[in-house]
């Protein structure tokens, strides 16, 4: 080595063929640093993880999320309904109740003043009633009835007009107490019907994305081989007859329209549809998929009749049978009250059962 005690480099060649250099005492010469830093802002620039990307969704499997999907949105709007329909009664109970509170309370007020006639009566001719002011001017029942002892008093005589007083109280204040429990009732449904209205809704944007995504593919449902169905369905033109005709006229009538869940027309949910149906022919059945069919007979398959109801996937879905293997229902969001078959491969592996009145 001439050069003494001078820096020794030791050099090697670089995947493109040029010369780097390591000094002996491991230190990194300005040119290789350079090279370097040049590599690694070129790796930072390059798309992360691209040998570990998430593969795009294919069509079969967007379809199959949808089907998935349409199935979850059919149990939670049951869910749903049921919920609405408990605020409802308690609404309506309710109402009921403060209707009869308010009756019951003019009839107290009634009372008070033939009880307080009487009292005056009784003072002018010094008959035993001078307790009777203080109870007529009781501005509620409960200090009515928390001075029993001055009825027992007053009301020896047996006097009709203290009974019918006394007993008003206490009718009043049973009504005012049901009517208070009835209310706390009522906010509850309504907070249970609210949350699962928001919880359906936030699947439905999920379906609504996935049926944008998918186009005149999203809809699964159709004829035997599952292909699209036309939106209109004719007039019913069957062998039904009586009440199950009627019911079919009107369904028949409502093809084309867009489903929406909870929907009991214009626009209907499946339930919503069959429910609304079966009144048309003056047939009073519940309102979500599960009470309706607790509320008909079973009917096989081999048997079935035009009117009959079919269930589909664990009671989560409804239909009416129209003859020839075919049913009319409100399927799902982005579809509309239409005709398809049992032999469909979807509706036939998730078939339950059929029910009539």
């Amino acid at each position: 080595m001439g050069e003494g005690r001078a820096a020794i480099v030791a050099t090697q060649r670089s995947a493109d063929g040029s010369a780097v250099g390591w000094s002996v005492s491991g230190g990194i010469s300005g040119r290789v640093l350079a090279t370097l830093c040049i590599a690694a802002s070129a790796a930072l620039a390059l798309p992360a993880g691209t040998a570990d990307a998430k593969p795009k969704e294919t069509l079969s499997q967007a379809k199959a999320k949808l089907t998935k999907l349409n199935s979850q949105v059919d149990h939670q709007d049951n869910v749903y309904n049921k919920a609405k329909s408990q605020w409802e009664a308690a609404d309506k109970r309710l109402k009921a109740l403060n209707s009869s509170v308010k009756q019951q309370r003019q009839s107290w007020a009634d009372l008070r003043v033939r009880v307080a006639q009487m009292a005056a009566s009784a003072y002018k001719d010094g008959s035993n009633g001078a307790d009777i002011p203080t109870l007529v001017s009781a501005k509620d029942p409960q200090t009515v009835l928390d001075q029993m002892s001055a009825f027992a008093q007053v009301s020896k005589n047996r006097s009709t007009e203290l009974t019918q007083f006394l007993n008003a109280a206490q009718l009043l204040q049973r009504q005012e107490a049901q009517a208070k429990q009835a209310a706390t009732d009522l906010a509850q449904k309504k907070n249970a019907a609210l949350a699962e209205k928001k919880k359906i809704e936030k699947s439905i944007e999920q379906q609504k994305a996935l049926i944008k995504k998918l186009g005149p593919a999203a809809d699964t449902g159709g004829g035997d081989d599952g292909g699209p169905v036309s939106s209109s369905c004719g007039s019913y033109s069957g062998s039904a007859t009586g009440k199950a005709r009627t019911v079919l006229v009107w369904a028949y009538s409502k093809c084309g329209i867009p489903y929406l869940y909870g929907g009991t027309g214009p626009r209907y949910d499946c339930s919503g549809l069959t429910m609304k149906a079966y009144a048309a022919a003056g047939v009073s059945i519940p309102r979500v998929v599960p009470d309706q069919y607790n509320a008909t007979s079973r009917v096989s398959r081999a048997n079935l009749s035009p009117g009959d109801l079919v269930f589909f996937d664990n009671l989560g879905h409804v239909g009416i049978y129209v003859g020839g293997g075919k049913f009319i229902h409100s399927p799902h969001t982005g579809s509309f009250v239409k005709i398809d078959s049992l032999s469909n491969p979807w509706y036939s592996s998730h078939y339950v059962g059929a029910g009539a009145l």
